[in-house]
């Protein structure tokens, strides 16, 4: 996979890094008396706004030379060469990588490194961008850049993508993604998320790539990163043709190819082309899918790009010229078959050996040394260790301590309501006045609410869930602020506590006197309890009991099979 420009928005800070070989642009005075983060929420970095981005960064490169700071420098140079033509990036290179190089600092010398690799990835010179990923990683393994460490990773995951080793890349990709998610947002975790995709494709896993590709579509449209959305669009695209719904598939495909033509993504293109083609022919339209077919031999023939899942283009050329009668042209397309095995065979050779000599081998040493290290230190560790052993003995001491205790304390509550008989309705203490307010109830009022308040506890219309207090107002004949406060002053409750009481009192004696309740789910005892929800239904059982509902039934259970 090629993820143009923005797979360089990862690789390089967000744009590609970049040397100074730009023809100088004249600089209006009226930036002079702008500050250089203002000059840089200007640059848009839009094709139709290059000319006058140019400005802005040549400003800004000014600035940071005269600063002599090396890292305002590299950022200045990035801008620079983003907005530059290809044919100059490495002149841009090789300036930034000189700066670097000054600079003595592990960092900026591997980001140049990692940034002159990600030049050559998007020109698909694989083996040269490998190299330089090799010497990124050498320099940036020495920091503790997590960013500069996970973008080595993405780079090495794209190297991997092209050798097909797609397991690996997924491992990988799946650590760059939680790392982008949680630190970097933006193009480093979109671009992390298509190769993922693509990835998934590739083994076959297409529920896996069409989750990746949808969130990674909302995430480009919710971050306001339009030129992400046509990979992910064209990913949707590969995955419909492998659910074999190949209209839907077309619509995709054709959708995203104007932006990788215009971009000169030479390798989403000739993808589009091989998986338009690959539709057509299995909706029986042969020779609509040959025309497709040779525009990815176009792309070999023109950008020397060809990827060994491609081959199977030439095949059924081949194929189609041999059911023409057409042997010769049958004959030509087997030899451009040989031809581009011949080339990606040797491309192949060389990045084969070298992941496996200077990467992978690299990481068993660095693992190897580093238990070298371990074991040299064993002695100290241990001591350590037997310290540390001793302190979390004495915590999980102490922890279990506490759960015996509180176990304790819960079969003694439990015990409690056991025991507890049902209350009755009591009569309630009337007093002298209650005061509300400015305003105060009279004793003769509060005593008739108090006498319905008695006879609403054995009404049990607390059970219906639609019962609030308007209604206790109406039942007990008087105003809703009235009730509250009688309610409040009389049974020492504010008014839904008092109704969720009588509920679970309710409830507490349904469990201990009828064996069938203790079978009922949580959501049936709510219902039965008058809850709304079995959340407030837990929350009011808990507080009422000190015990959860669930511990509480357990417990009724285990006194059962007791007897």
């Amino acid at each position: 996979m090629k993820i143009v420009l923005f797979t360089f928005a990862l690789l390089f800070i967000y744009t590609i890094n970049a040397a100074a070989q730009q023809k100088t642009l004249k600089i209006p005075d009226s930036l002079k008396t702008k500050s250089s983060e203002y000059l840089k929420e200007q640059l848009t970095y839009l094709p139709e706004n290059h000319k006058i981005d140019s400005v802005y960064a040549q400003e800004i490169l000014a600035r940071a030379k005269s600063s002599k700071n090396h890292e305002q420098v590299i950022e200045a140079y990035k801008a620079m060469m983003y907005l530059s033509k290809k044919d100059t990036w490495f002149k841009y290179c090789d300036s930034i990588m000189q700066v670097a190089q000054d600079s003595k600092n592990n960092e900026l010398i591997g980001t140049a490194y990692l940034s002159k690799g990600a030049a050559y990835y998007h020109v698909k010179e694989e083996t040269k961008a490998f190299d330089n990923y090799i010497l990124a990683d050498t320099y940036i393994s020495k920091t503790n850049n997590q960013y500069l460490i996970y973008k080595t990773k993405y780079a090495i995951a794209s190297i991997k993508y092209f050798l097909g080793f797609y397991d690996e890349v997924i491992s990988l990709l799946k650590e760059c993604e939680k790392y982008f998610r949680e630190n970097e947002t933006g193009k480093p975790y979109l671009n992390t998320l298509h190769l993922l995709s693509l990835s998934y494709i590739k083994t076959k896993k297409y529920d896996l790539a069409a989750a990746a590709a949808d969130l990674g579509y909302r995430e480009s449209i919710k971050m306001e990163e339009p030129n992400l959305i046509p990979y992910f669009t064209n990913t949707e695209g590969r995955i419909e043709y492998h659910n074999k719904n190949y209209e839907v598939a077309i619509t995709k495909l054709n959708k995203s190819l104007p932006y990788f033509i215009k971009a000169d993504d030479i390798g989403n293109k000739a993808a589009t082309y091989y998986y338009l083609g690959k539709c057509y022919w299995e909706l029986g339209k042969k020779e609509k899918a040959v025309t497709f077919f040779k525009k990815v031999d176009e792309v070999f023939r023109s950008d020397k790009f060809i990827k060994e899942d491609l081959f199977d283009a030439y095949y059924l050329m081949a194929l189609y010229y041999e059911e023409q009668g057409n042997a010769k042209t049958q004959l030509l397309y087997l030899t451009k078959l040989l031809e581009a095995e011949t080339f990606l065979r040797k491309k192949y050779k060389y990045l084969s050996e070298h992941m496996h000599r200077e990467y992978d081998l690299k990481k068993i040493a660095a693992s190897t040394e580093e238990l070298k290290q371990k074991l040299a230190q064993r002695n100290k560790l241990a001591t350590i260790l037997g310290i540390i052993f001793i302190l979390a003995t004495a915590v999980l001491a102490f922890i279990f301590h506490k759960q015996y205790r509180r176990q304790k304390q819960l079969k003694q509550r439990f015990k409690n309501i056991i025991a507890q008989k049902k209350k009755k309705s009591q009569p309630v203490l009337v007093k002298e006045k209650i005061i509300d307010g400015e305003q105060i109830i009279k004793p003769e009022i509060v005593s008739a609410v108090s006498k319905k308040l008695e006879k609403f506890e054995e009404s049990k219309l607390y059970l219906d869930k639609d019962f609030n207090l308007n209604k206790m107002a109406a039942f007990v004949d008087c105003n809703t602020r009235y009730t509250s406060r009688i309610i409040t002053e009389t049974r020492n409750k504010k008014y839904i506590e008092y109704v969720d009481d009588l509920r679970i009192e309710f409830i507490v004696e349904k469990l201990k006197n009828d064996p069938k309740y203790r079978n009922y789910t949580i959501k049936a005892l709510t219902e039965e309890a008058g809850f709304k929800s079995p959340q407030k239904f837990k929350e009011a059982f808990t507080k009422a009991t000190e015990l959860t509902p669930l511990y509480f039934i357990k417990e009724l259970k285990k006194q059962d099979s007791k007897e």
